[in-house]
């Protein structure tokens, strides 16, 4: 395991793990904030993206290691540093998986890399922060197997179905009549742009954004990505009802209100352009019969990465609840 500078400059490192992944995307790219070794510490924080997106943060790796948190972050296989030209020469859609419990493997291999980095990551000193299909995904891979973490942070987890509860149960009954050689194929539908407005520093936003790793209209969209991410969240429901949670201390970091319409307008600055704020909200207590939930007024898709007034106060949540977890 080779660790390099990382694009985010001297304070971070980053290294490519082998995984099987699928077709061309057989790597996961780990990043680290590079903490200084007499640093008291009281955890390890792991952080996993959202669709179409990578890790590139370090106002929140710097949050988290200031309350005596390691901070790593994820790139998930067909995402971010993984797209290297090579990659991307191969004309394999990204950021595509027939099912949401394969990136299973890609936080394994996180864990031991971390671990042979010689960072804690047993259930008791281990935080897990997800956002949107990052935060689906981990929270289908920890409720699978309860009690691996020592919490769960998530900011805008993708866990409810945009419109009716019973689009997923239709979605997951179509797909199957769809023949499997369509399922990885574009479906031509317009793709919203306003997120990447409010984002990129090359548009509207404050970001700096890598036009390869995070598109301006996002990676194509297929019958896999809808179909993976709706039998993750029936499989959630199903877990739900024989007694299974995360086994964690569960926080949600959300804007407090959405606007999901394909045109343009200026209040989308303070609003979530991508997912029902509110459906979000009412499935939370499926991952825990006591979440703590944090709406902010103002905040983007990507608490986050929202206006430096919120993120702040983002971040000071965030390191509150950090103080208050049992680790150490």
């Amino acid at each position: 395991m080779e660790w390099t500078e990382d694009v985010l400059g001297p304070d971070f490192s980053m290294c490519q793990i082998p995984v099987t992944g699928r077709g061309a995307h057989t790597t996961m790219s780990l990043m680290r904030f590079n903490t200084p070794p007499s640093t008291p510490v009281r955890g390890t924080v792991l952080y996993v993206h959202g669709w179409s997106d990578y890790f590139a943060n370090p106002e929140l790796a710097q949050a988290v290691v200031e309350v005596g948190f390691h901070f790593y972050a994820m790139d998930l296989h067909g995402y971010g540093r993984n797209l290297t030209p090579e990659i991307l020469a191969t004309g394999e859609i990204p950021g595509m998986a027939a099912d949401l419990a394969e990136y299973r493997e890609d936080f394994d291999a996180a864990r031991h890399a971390i671990l042979q980095d010689g960072k804690p990551v047993d259930p008791q000193h281990l935080v897990v922060v997800a956002h949107s299909t990052g935060g689906l995904t981990m929270s289908l891979v920890l409720m699978e197997e309860p009690g691996e973490v020592a919490g769960l942070a998530l900011a805008t987890p993708w866990i409810a179905p945009q419109g009716h509860p019973w689009v997923d149960r239709l979605i997951t009954a179509v797909a199957p009549l769809v023949p499997a050689r369509w399922h990885a194929v574009r479906i031509p539908v317009p793709v919203n742009t306003n997120y990447h407005r409010t984002l990129s520093a090359d548009r509207e936003g404050s970001w700096s954004v890598d036009p390869h790793w995070r598109p301006k209209e996002s990676f194509p969209i297929t019958v896999n990505l809808l179909a993976s991410t709706a039998r993750a969240r029936l499989r959630i429901l199903e877990l739900v009802g024989r007694g299974q949670g995360v086994g964690a201390p569960v926080l949600l970091q959300i804007s407090r209100r959405s606007l999901l319409v394909p045109w343009w307008e200026n209040r989308m600055h303070q609003v979530d352009t991508v997912l029902d704020v509110g459906a979000i909200r009412r499935r939370i207590g499926l991952l825990s019969r006591t979440p703590r939930v944090i709406s902010y007024d103002g905040a983007l898709h990507d608490v986050h990465r929202s206006a430096p007034a919120i993120r702040q106060k983002a971040f000071k949540d965030l390191q509150d609840w950090l103080r208050q977890l049992p680790t150490g």
